[in-house]
């Protein structure tokens, strides 16, 4: 009988264990991309807008409203995903270029649900790509703005 007891104890930790390790980690935007970049060194953001009326790019070389951009996206809280047909109406393809390195990241932000990011020249190239469900209130305004 205690050995039984203690094989169900042993048993419940294992999968205890197993779900705390295996479930998706949640992640800010900021610890994703951005700390792994020099903020201050971005140069320019490209931003490619689709929806229903096409696609319209926008080059932000000011550095206030890269700033604005740049403090809109780390507010966004995530969690990985590994959707790969995301239905979405409006999506923004945004390269990141820094004043040394040029396209050091890109992002793709599927309405206010899903962003994919890529970091371009990535050491490990197979881990370059992420994709993420974005798990908060996400405000995409100062992207949006850009357009205006």
């Amino acid at each position: 009988m205690k050995r039984l007891i203690y094989l169900a104890a042993a048993v419940l930790i294992v999968v205890g264990l197993g779900i705390f390790c295996f479930s998706p980690k949640n992640f800010t935007l900021q610890e994703a991309v951005l700390d792994k970049l020099d903020t201050n060194r971005v140069a320019s953001i490209e931003i490619i807008k689709r929806d229903q009326q096409g696609e319209h790019t926008k080059n932000v070389t000011n550095s206030e409203e890269i700033n604005e951009i740049l403090n809109s996206l780390s507010a966004a809280k995530l969690k990985k995903s590994r959707a790969s047909d995301i239905q979405f109406t409006e999506s923004y393809w945004m390269t990141l270029k820094t004043e040394d390195k040029g396209r050091a990241y890109g992002m793709t932000l599927y309405d206010n649900d899903y962003i994919n990011t890529f970091e371009y020249n990535a050491a490990v190239p197979k881990n370059a790509s992420r994709s993420y469900k974005i798990t908060n209130d996400f405000d995409a305004a100062a992207i949006r703005n850009a357009f205006k």
